[in-house]
């Protein structure tokens, strides 16, 4: 949860922002002061507890941001956004010199909401102590084998020693699919009691106990929350819920595997903005080469380092037109792993009921899926610190107070 300042010069724009805020389904707590920019230092000590500052002024100007800057540089963990109608370039240029990332016209965008508390919200999170390991599986188009990729994943971690683990792991698959989610039918023959949009429909009721009857428990290491499986029910989905159901997972899980699909939108972008990783499968096909350099463009948006995408080749055929070296050169990005084709063991494997891991473990499929797992989960090391290191460590730098004005 993020705690929200909301500094607004009127009351009439402060309640459409708090309504704003709410619909957008990110968990925040929202405190509401009214003044302008240009007295923003009255709000010194509600700003130092504060995640993320909100300034709504119409009348705002680059020369009214020397507080901001100033309250900014005294808290490196807050985020400003400013919301003013028609901002100027001037404006533009000014808030991102001083460090502020959204600025907002009015009236709002719902989506721009969204987008912008995700943000902070990942941010606050990305050094919190984790115990499960998230991984996500996505594509920029249908028929990329994200599904296939992201069942035997998850298989693949369960089995003893996999990945280079001293102990089995236990293993969470959630398939995140909007459209016709079918994960749950590649890993076993049974229906599941229980979908992703049945826990989301009941999410205040979520606890271990809850969890557990929505789950199906593949065997003693693996579970699958199978997706909502009709694209009107998976529309229902927020944030807010996603939030809340891999806080659960990380303390219950070693591994988590998100089955994201080729799906851009709040959800997807929630997944992603709070994995470890994410692989990003893709064919050698033209319509990959148009849509997958888009897909690495939001990646850069959204402010993903290149160490956190792994560009995955599925059906991997040295044959093919498009090669190698064209997709990395028209997507941006290296190439990480690619899966051999063998699309006789996963129609077999589908036909049983079961992994194309379990089916064929020998297979050349099989064993490039494990290595995949052996990069996407690397073994824990431990680094160890010498004596004479510590003793001469340096000493943190004291933090300056925000001064308030009188």
């Amino acid at each position: 949860m993020i705690d929200i300042l909301l500094v607004s010069s009127s009351p009439d724009r402060s309640r459409l922002i708090g309504i704003g805020l709410e619909a957008s389904g990110v968990p925040h707590r929202l405190r509401i002061a009214h003044g302008t920019a240009r007295h923003i230092r009255v709000h010194a000590a509600a700003i130092e507890s504060a995640d993320l500052l909100i300034v709504d002024d119409v009348d705002l100007s680059a020369r009214e941001l020397s507080g901001i800057e100033e309250a900014l540089a005294c808290s490196p963990q807050l985020h400003c956004m400013l919301v003013t109608p028609g901002p100027s370039t001037n404006l533009l240029m000014a808030a991102m010199r001083v460090g502020v990332r959204h600025v907002l016209s009015w009236p709002l965008d719902p989506r721009e909401i969204v987008d912008a508390l995700t943000h902070v919200a990942n941010k606050k999170t990305a050094g919190a102590r984790r115990e499960g390991r998230v991984v996500s599986v996505t594509s920029c188009k249908g028929g990329s084998g994200t599904t296939l990729v992201a069942t035997n994943l998850a298989c693949t971690l369960a089995q003893s020693g996999a990945g280079g683990a001293e102990k089995p792991r236990r293993v969470l698959l959630i398939d995140l699919n909007q459209q016709f989610a079918d994960a749950s039918l590649l890993v076993a023959d049974t229906a599941p009691a229980a979908t992703i949009a049945d826990l989301c429909a009941q999410i205040d009721r979520l606890d271990s106990a809850f969890f557990d009857a929505c789950v199906m428990h593949v065997n003693e290491r693996l579970d699958v929350l199978a997706g909502a499986g009709d694209p009107v029910k998976a529309a229902d989905l927020r944030p807010a819920h996603l939030d809340q159901l891999l806080a659960l997972a990380r303390e219950r899980y070693d591994a988590v595997v998100i089955d994201v699909g080729q799906s851009v939108n709040p959800l997807a972008i929630y997944a992603l903005d709070h994995s470890d990783a994410v692989a990003m499968v893709v064919r050698q096909d033209m319509l990959y080469l148009h849509a997958g350099r888009r897909m690495f463009d939001i990646f850069r948006e959204l402010g993903y380092p290149s160490t956190k995408v792994q560009l995955v080749v599925n059906a991997y055929d040295k044959r093919a037109r498009i090669t190698l070296e064209t997709l990395e050169t028209t997507l941006g990005a290296k190439i990480a792993h690619r899966l051999p084709r063998d699309e006789k063991a996963a129609v077999e494997a589908l036909n049983q009921g079961v992994a194309l891991v379990d089916y064929a473990r020998k297979s050349a499929l099989a064993q490039a899926i494990g290595a995949l797992a052996d990069s996407l989960w690397p073994r824990a090391t431990v680094v160890k610190t010498s004596a004479l290191r510590r003793l001469f460590a340096a000493r943190p730098r004291p933090v300056h107070q925000l001064k308030t004005e009188h």
